[in-house]
């Protein structure tokens, strides 16, 4: 089995800078050692080569001392700490504008995108479609590394600072566009445009294109060297990132490495994820770190959704000015070090499943996705994700699920998810417009013809009844609707009656001022929901005001629902007096042991993550007879007490794990 299927490995990245050419590796593989860290990604080629690089197409870094490359290799291995190789082939110096200009990316205008010193270079442009074959080849043939990492791999249209650039216009760009498309490439993104649709495509195809070239040239030279960057085509490790942006909209995502992890980890049977905690608070500001409260979370997160752990800082250690979270890197990396061959054996024991919209390794998120997320972990429902791709191999089978949550998709691109959702007998709840393009689906899962969409007007609500479903809100009756909802139009034959009472029947807009006028709402006939033959649809965007504005009402809507049609207590495996502030998260170990985490998120206030507020006397009942419940702590495994299958976490800090025996 190769290394990074065999083993969950702990990797600290050094964003090497020039300077860094005169770094003490001693030092660096003293402080390797102290992390715990059995994996370290450095820079090597590209934008600077940090080796004794003989290519004319790569620029040695001025302050290179020896091969620094090979000599951090060498120590490395003899440490037994693997290396993986870092590329940045999206620029160059400037120097190569005028040696080679059908390197580079265009503007409208004709004229390169420069970043200081650099020009930036196109996917298409013989640069990254042949020198990068030569950096890479080169590298493998003089040194043996473990893996190679891209960063800012594929297409870009913005720069370091945020400008924007615009979409390439360069010869290659063109002529290439033109082949597969018979068309001229779009002068500005616009989803709506048939033409950007399909330079969409194009941006894939030659993505894959060319990182399915780079897994060939690396697989010439050994099938066990992994690939990676932030795509999921010809790769073996799929890298995201949790990170935070000063200029980044709220609110702020604190279940990004949860997310990130459990996403990728779901979907590919034959990849791994490595969620990289970037230290840094934002790219103008690298040398500061998140809080160590934030840190921790994060690596927590990813440990304990069955991933890689991966942190990052810029540069080398020896003059890093932010050292305030070494010590979170080495208890966190330490604690997964003493329990790897539990961690290394986690695998699903979730009976819901979410369907993940976008590809967490890419731009852009849906608010829908995140808000019912979030539901589900403040609920303490253990859940999966899975993106909605046809990947060759799924971890997890999403027909094995008793409920599955489609949140806001209206057509779904795998058709594997879609055959799933037609064979499966779980219950599927879909939200949002979910499935509004698939006429199939919304007839055989809800008994809906179509599902037209409606802009939201200000003033309205949803009347929360039948009290029989919504037992939630005994003294609040109406809900508002803030943002667009779909009208459900039945099926012939099949009327609303035939689904049961009318499900949060929407009220009609009126006036909200002044005061005075603050009347005229009517009650109508059309359902804020449908209970079909096969599920729900809640026709609204229910998680993304819940993700965006907050009031639990969402939360409580969504849960009501949920027990209605399935029962809660059938889909989780314990229960709990936590605090929702706690995400607890259950998985199995083997056949006869389950591990319990608890990560406490109750420093998080909106825009602060500081210490958490310590949670004490949590009681949780499982739904087995555990034959034994141990503590995995920093000072090694202890007994915990338990009776009626119930067992009490004195204390909790940050973070617990229990592993449970059968």
């Amino acid at each position: 089995m190769k290394w990074w299927m065999e083993h969950k490995f702990r990797m600290i990245q050094n964003n090497l800078r020039d300077i860094d050419g005169q770094m003490d590796v001693d030092l660096e593989i003293s402080m390797l050692k102290k992390f715990h860290a059995n994996v370290v990604q450095l820079g090597c080629g590209g934008i600077s080569a940090f080796s004794d690089t003989e290519l004319a197409c790569q620029k040695k870094t001025p302050y290179l001392e020896g091969d620094k490359f090979g000599e951090l290799l060498q120590k490395c291995h003899d440490n037994h700490i693997r290396v993986i190789a870092r590329f940045d082939v999206s620029k160059v110096h400037q120097s190569f504008e005028q040696i080679h200009p059908e390197w580079l990316q265009r503007k409208a205008d004709g004229s390169a995108v420069h970043y200081n010193d650099t020009v930036v270079t196109c996917v298409n442009g013989a640069y990254q479609q042949e020198k990068t074959l030569d950096i890479i080849g080169e590298i493998l043939d003089k040194y043996p590394v473990d893996g190679i990492f891209f960063n800012m791999f594929g297409y870009h249209t913005r720069d370091y600072s945020g400008k924007y650039i615009g979409i390439c216009q360069c010869d290659s760009c063109k002529r290439r566009f033109r082949e597969m498309f018979g068309e001229e490439l779009p002068a500005k993104e616009d989803p709506e445009n048939p033409v950007f649709q399909k330079y969409r495509q194009f941006q894939k195809i030659t993505v894959d294109e060319l990182l399915r070239k780079i897994e060939a040239r690396v697989r010439e030279k050994s099938p066990e060297i992994a690939v990676s960057t932030y795509c999921d085509s010809g790769v073996d490790i799929i890298r995201c990132e949790s990170n935070t942006a000063v200029d980044r909209p709220l609110p702020m995502w604190i279940y990004t490495a949860s997310d990130n992890v459990s996403s990728i980890e779901g979907t590919f049977a034959d990849k791994v994820s490595s969620n990289c905690s970037i230290n840094a608070a934002d790219i103008p500001y690298r040398f500061m770190g998140v809080s160590d409260t934030f840190n921790r979370i994060r690596l927590y997160e990813a440990m304990a959704n069955g991933g890689n752990l991966d942190w990052c800082i810029i540069g080398s250690f020896q003059d890093y000015p932010d050292r305030s979270n070494y010590e979170s890197v080495e208890e966190t990396f330490g604690f997964h070090e003493r329990y790897q061959d539990i961690f290394d054996q986690l695998h699903s024991a979730a009976k819901v499943l979410l369907v993940q919209p976008t590809e967490p390794y890419t731009f852009g998120f849906s608010e829908e996705y995140r808000g019912i997320f979030k539901m589900l972990k403040e609920a303490h429902i253990p859940f999966d994700t899975i993106i909605d791709l046809d990947a060759s191999q799924y971890r997890n089978d999403p027909e094995k699920y008793d409920l599955i949550i489609i949140p806001g998709i209206p057509k779904l691109r795998s058709q594997k998810l879609r055959k799933a959702l037609l064979h499966t007998k779980a219950s599927i709840i879909s939200t949002a417009g979910g499935c509004a393009k698939d006429s199939e689906l919304l007839e055989k899962l809800y008994g809906i013809k179509e599902l037209k969409k409606q802009e939201c007007v200000r003033g309205a609500y949803f009347l929360t009844e039948p009290k029989s479903v919504f037992s939630s809100f005994p003294k609040q009756d109406w809900v508002y609707q803030d943002r667009a909802w779909w009208k459900a139009e039945f099926c012939e034959g099949i009327r609303e009656k035939e689904h049961g009472s009318a499900l949060l029947p929407y009220i009609s807009p009126a006036w909200f001022g002044p005061p005075e006028r603050c009347y005229g709402h009517r009650t109508s006939d059309i359902p804020g929901a449908v209970i079909g033959p096969r599920g729900v649809s809640i026709n609204w965007e229910i998680g993304a005001l819940y993700y965006v504005q907050g009031f639990e009402a969402f939360k409580q809507i969504l849960l009501d629902l949920v027990e209605h049609i399935q029962g809660i207590s059938s889909l989780v495996p314990f229960t709990t007096d936590a605090h929702e502030s706690m995400e607890i998260l259950y998985s199995h170990i083997d056949e006869d042991a389950d591990l319990l985490q608890l990560i406490n998120l109750s420093g998080f206030n909106g825009v602060t993550v500081g210490q958490p507020v310590i949670q004490k006397d949590i009681r949780i009942s499982l739904q087995r007879t555990p034959a034994e419940i141990e503590e995995l702590s920093s000072e090694g495994i202890q007994k915990v007490e338990f009776s009626d299958n119930t067992f009490t976490v004195r204390q909790c800090g940050l973070h617990k794990a229990y592993r449970i025996r059968y």
